[in-house]
Order: structure tokens, then C-alpha cells, then sequence
């Protein structure tokens, strides 16, 4: 019998982004099909310390990366270099998120969210806290200290070059294992299927469809594709944003270009393209690897994405653009075939990298750390 039989996992995550969550879902996916017989609550950390401020605070966190990027910026790269305990935010949740573990007094707790991490840190410090074991979950390509925390038994991490750096910063190897960044294992493709002579692009801005290219870029696309790139078929998916998906469809419909709404097939449009032009979020990076597909991203201006960024540079999954300007050139390149090497390249670098990700041992991993703290 597992040891996993019987236990309650809670898993605290937050909806700053879809990445915390989708983590969550995916690690809560792997220990189930490794033993059904497992309590695993989900749980937004916010909600369960003080639910008035989540809808306020995903709004501030949604304009300030909008509109003042080098505020939020500056924060970040704050908390990146110096310890959380001096950040008082997390002070806020921290009481009455200590009584719902207590009430809920789970076998192990995972945290997707630094914050929440840092309550669950507070809690094993406090008089009233006791010992639960600690996972905490790395949902970026960063190695910011706002994650790191003396009250955690385990990290996932998403690339052996972040486990490298967890141990400049004096984190134990055995206590960092690399999975990358949890997403449903459904993106996983072994072989893809192309189709020759063409490059199909889909074009994404997460899910509320708020995009790093404008409305009249996409309308270029769409004639481009008419007048010389007839080599590429695209397919935009516009999310929650119904002004944009009426735009494209209704008000002055595109010709050459697939246009979709929410979706909640992602998983198989990814498999049926072959390149991604889209944010680089923590997850979204993964999903490109998982379903190998090459990446195009607009340089990025905030701090964990600009970290992203720099992953796609120096795994050389991907292509980073300025401007519109120099997307046109890119879509040109891959257009006329100039740049059939270099996405075959990017192809080979992401199978190679997948090579030294471990997420099908997510549930043995925590297997070992409940085995290794049961009482």
C-alpha cells in the first residue's frame, strides 16, 4: 500500500496569472494516478485567510503589471534579492490561514505561490504552529528568494540550472528536485505531426486575451498570409476577450486566419501547430516544451517574465522580437523558408531539454518526503 492511502495534501496556491493554479490541478493529477485513495484540497490561500482582498488584489496585481510595469518591477527584483521575512504582506494571511490548517490539519502542504509559501513558513515558526511537511512548487524560471523559506523539505524546480542556483543560495541538492513547471500531462506529444510546406502559427494572449501584438498587426497577418505567406496558417485564440473575438469575426472579419474564443482544448490546438506566438508566462513556457512547440515573445518587461525570456534565449527554444517591426521580419523569414534551420534547431533544443526535466516522478518524490517525516 502507498503511503500516500489516507492522507490529506493541501495545496495552496493564487490567481495572479492561471500558472499557480494550473500547477496545482497538475500536481493533484499526479498523485492520484499514482493512488486514488488521497484527500488533496485545493485551495486559493487568500480565500482562506481573508477572501475580501483576493478580487482586490488580483485587481491591483492586473493593472500594475498593465499600466506601471517598472513599479511592480521594482518589487520584484526587491523580493528577488532579499529574504521574504522582511515583507510584511504575507503578515496579512497569515493568522487565519494558520486556523484553516489547523482545522484542516493536513498529512502535507504544497504551495504554488511564494506568498503562500510564506505563510505556511510563519505557521511552523508560530507558538500554536506544529510540524506539517513543506513543498514548495516554482512556477517561473526564477531563483528569487520571495520562494525560499527555512520551513521547506522539498522544492520543485523547473530546470537543473535553478537547482544550481537554489544551492549557490545555500539550499541543500537533496531537498531540490527538478520537474519544471507542473502542467497537465495531456500536452505531452512524443511524436508531432507536421504537414509539409507549412508553418502553423497560434497566436495567444492568455485568457483574457489581452495580447503583446495589436489588432491592426493581426489584420497584417491576415493579408501577409493572402499576398506572399501562404506557407503559414494561423489561428488566433482571443480568450475572454469577446470586443476583440467580435472585431475579428463579426465587425471586419478576417479571411485567412482561424479565430477562436475561450477554448478549453488548448492542449490539442498546441499539438496541431507548430509554432506559439504568445506571453511567456512560467507555464505557458511548459506547455511549448510539453507539445513541442517553438516559441515567438515579444521582449518581456516584467521581472519573472523577463527571467522566462532568458530561459527561451539560452535553451534556445524560441525567438524573442523588439516590435511589430521585427515580427514582420521574423513571420517573413519563416514564411520564404529562411528560417526552416533555425526552428528545426529550436525543435532538437526542446526535445533535449526534456530530457532533463523529471515531472512523472512528482508523486514518488512526495511519496518519499511523507515517507521520510511519518510519524
Amino acid at each position: 500500500m502507498s503511503i500516500l492511502s489516507g492522507k490529506t495534501i493541501l495545496i495552496l496556491t493564487a490567481g495572479f496569472g492561471a500558472g499557480h493554479v494550473s500547477a496545482a490541478n497538475a500536481i493533484k493529477n499526479s498523485i492520484l494516478q499514482s493512488e486514488e485513495n488521497v484527500n488533496i484540497v485545493i485551495k486559493n490561500f487568500i480565500d482562506a485567510s481573508v477572501p475580501k482582498l483576493n478580487k482586490p488584489m488580483v485587481k491591483f496585481y492586473e493593472k500594475n503589471t498593465k499600466y506601471t510595469p517598472e513599479l511592480y518591477n521594482c518589487y520584484y527584483y526587491l523580493k528577488k534579492s532579499f529574504t521574504s521575512k522582511y515583507d510584511l504582506a504575507h503578515r496579512v494571511y497569515t493568522p487565519k490561514l494558520s486556523r484553516f490548517i489547523e482545522d484542516l490539519n493536513p498529512d502535507l502542504i504544497i504551495s504554488t505561490f511564494p506568498l503562500a509559501a510564506a505563510c505556511v513558513n510563519n505557521f511552523r515558526n508560530s507558538d500554536d504552529g506544529y510540524f506539517i511537511p513543506a513543498v514548495t512548487v516554482i512556477t517561473d524560471v526564477v531563483d528569487s528568494m520571495e520562494w525560499i523559506f527555512e520551513n521547506t523539505e522539498l522544492y520543485f524546480v523547473p530546470s537543473i540550472e535553478i537547482k544550481n542556483r537554489f544551492m549557490q543560495r545555500g539550499i541543500s541538492p537533496d531537498k531540490v528536485e527538478v520537474v519544471g513547471v507542473p502542467i497537465s500531462d495531456t500536452f505531452r506529444v512524443e511524436k508531432k505531426d507536421y504537414k509539409k510546406g507549412k508553418y502553423r502559427i497560434i497566436i495567444m494572449g492568455g485568457g483574457r486575451g489581452l495580447f503583446d501584438i495589436s489588432e491592426d498587426f493581426m489584420r497584417w497577418i491576415d493579408d501577409f498570409i493572402s499576398n506572399e505567406g501562404s506557407s503559414i496558417e494561423a489561428t488566433i485564440v482571443t480568450g475572454t476577450n469577446d470586443k476583440l473575438y467580435n472585431n475579428l469575426t463579426k465587425k471586419f472579419p478576417l479571411k485567412n486566419i482561424k479565430v477562436l474564443g475561450f477554448v478549453n482544448n488548448m492542449d490539442e490546438l498546441l499539438k496541431s501547430h507548430d509554432l506559439m506566438l504568445t506571453k511567456p508566462g512560467g507555464a505557458t513556457l511548459f506547455e511549448a516544451i510539453y507539445s513541442k512547440t517553438p516559441l515567438l515573445v515579444k521582449i518581456p518587461k516584467l521581472g519573472q517574465e523577463i527571467e522566462n525570456g532568458k530561459f527561451i534565449i539560452d535553451k534556445g527554444i524560441g525567438l524573442l522580437y523588439s516590435d511589430e517591426e521585427d515580427l514582420q521580419a521574423i513571420l517573413k523569414n519563416i514564411a520564404s523558408g529562411k528560417f526552416d534551420s533555425t526552428i528545426s534547431f529550436m525543435n532538437n533544443n526542446i526535445e533535449s531539454f526534456r530530457q532533463t526535466i523529471q515531472p512523472e516522478n512528482i508523486a514518488l518524490y512526495i511519496e518519499n518526503i511523507l515517507e521520510k517525516y511519518s510519524i
